[in-house]
């Protein structure tokens, strides 16, 4: 039994079985896996569609949003939620047993686990060996990835670098490792993974590249607030071999005709109606009460974030929308904001097959990271905002000038809101800058609290595993 390998639905599909009396000789063992070279492709697919976009509820496919997206000021459950731990969870008032935490914790896990089987498994198999080393880099960044999210929402997790082939307490009861040691870890894979090629093109294209690990690179320094190591790396992507640029028109980062474009430097790979692999976020822009739109729009934008836009910011009508035209009645119809970003118009009867990706870092992002790390180590220095004025110009604003080094921070920290709202960014910078309190309190959310810095470990897994130690205030 603790040889077997499962082969979840991702690696390979088949047809639907009708003899559930299954033959033993069938199942397939690690052993008897990782044998070819279709084998280590099969297997690092794995590892992608475990840690992005699997179908369903799986992590940037919509349970990011729903596991703490949700809590921040930019979100709110709306009237139609009826899933209890949805509305604990976006008013900050749930609890270690929140099903969408748990959920989280666990599939994390399970893409970890996959990507420690690939990265053990895939050097012994006799294939072209560049093929091999990239494919061994492309899953450790997608690990570092993994852990990076965990240890920002959890700080202290365990650390799990061997594949879990073992159903005995010792190998599935782990202690919580030092975040620091973790960083270590996230730090050494991006580093490993900067070696990928700087892009890939036809079906290869969207897989993770150098220019990818890079850029979480310098996310990771910016989170530690290791300020010129923030700005060095993005300056490398800036400069590097790999083309990146701001597209024109900031409706082209969300539309299908441009994915994998010049901005895009990693992102969830979705597909329109394709084995579940459709993007779950477009379904909660949808307005209710429309005739022949579905009932979906259960997730919606707090009240006050459309006012943070001026009426010339060019970004405002790709992130929100406050009106269609009735599928069935042709008449245009008016409704408060919904977020907009993911949703295909062309779909609208059926929400959930828009195949716009799902960023998950893209240029604009680096230059406002290289902008805020340049003013946090020697202030507001002419690179700092000749970077910052390339992402207003994109949207229509006036260049910024002239402010203070605490001017220019607030500054750039609304421009990362503006620019990057409902792509998963707005939780984890409030945590970071450590103003999650006072702006969620602003926001009417006043049950945010010192311990929602750090999410519970879910008790399922406090039950199961009693050298898990609880995180402060969730005792």
């Amino acid at each position: 039994m603790k040889k077997i390998l499962l082969l979840i639905m991702g690696i390979f599909s088949f047809t639907a079985c009708t003899d559930l009396n299954e033959d033993p000789a069938s199942l397939i063992t690690t052993e008897q896996f990782y044998k070819t070279e279709s084998d280590a492709l099969a297997a690092v697919t794995a590892v992608y569609n475990a840690a992005l976009n699997n179908g369903g509820l799986t992590m940037y496919n919509r349970l990011f949003h729903l596991a703490f997206e949700i809590m921040s000021d930019d979100a709110i459950a709306g009237l139609r939620v009826t899933n209890a731990d949805v509305r604990t969870i976006s008013v900050l008032a749930h609890s270690t047993t929140n099903d969408r935490v748990d959920e989280l914790w666990k599939e994390s896990y399970v893409a970890i686990n996959r990507a420690n089987i690939a990265i053990a498994r895939i050097p012994g198999i006799e294939m072209d060996a560049t093929l091999r080393t990239r494919l061994v880099n492309e899953t450790k960044f997608l690990r570092g990835l993994l852990y990076f999210n965990l240890v920002r929402l959890w700080g202290d997790v365990p650390l799990i670098l061997e594949e879990n082939g073992s159903l005995s307490n010792e190998a599935i009861q782990v202690a919580r490792t030092p975040k620091e040691d973790v960083y270590k870890q996230i730090i050494q894979d991006l580093t490993d993974a900067e070696a990928l090629p700087s892009s890939f093109t036809g079906a290869n294209a969207g897989r993770a590249t150098g220019g990818a690990a890079k850029s979480i690179l310098a996310k990771v320094y910016l989170t530690r607030q290791e300020w010129d190591k923030a700005a060095a790396k993005s300056l490398e992507v800036i400069n590097g071999p790999y083309g990146y640029d701001l597209f024109e028109n900031f409706a082209d980062v969300f539309n299908v005709a441009t994915k994998n474009g010049k901005e895009h430097i990693f992102s969830v790979q979705c597909k329109s109606n394709v084995n579940g692999q459709g993007n779950r976020l477009a379904s909660s822009a949808t307005p209710v009460g429309i005739p022949g739109v579905a009932s979906a729009g259960t997730d919606e934008p707090h009240a006050d974030v459309y006012k943070l836009f001026s009426d010339k910011d060019k970004r405002r009508d790709v992130t929100f929308f406050t009106s269609l035209v009735s599928p069935t009645t042709g008449k245009e119809i008016t409704f408060p904001p919904r977020f907009f970003k993911y949703f295909d118009p062309a779909q609208i009867v059926n929400p959930t097959e828009s195949a716009k990706n799902i960023p998950v870092i893209r240029f604009a992002e680096i230059l406002l990271i290289y902008a805020e790390a340049l003013n946090e180590g020697s202030g507001p220095t002419a690179d700092a905002y000749a970077a910052v004025n390339r992402v207003r110009k994109r949207a229509g604003l006036d260049a910024l000038s002239g402010l203070s080094k605490d001017g220019f921070r607030e500054a750039v920290y609304l421009e990362r809101r503006l620019e990057l709202m409902f792509e998963f960014q707005r939780w984890f910078d409030l945590v970071r800058t450590k103003r999650m309190i006072t702006a969620l309190h602003a926001a009417g959310k006043t049950n945010a609290a010192e311990k929602h810095y750090l999410h519970p470990i879910p008790q399922r897994e406090m039950d199961l595993n009693p050298k898990l130690l609880q995180n402060p205030g969730w005792e």
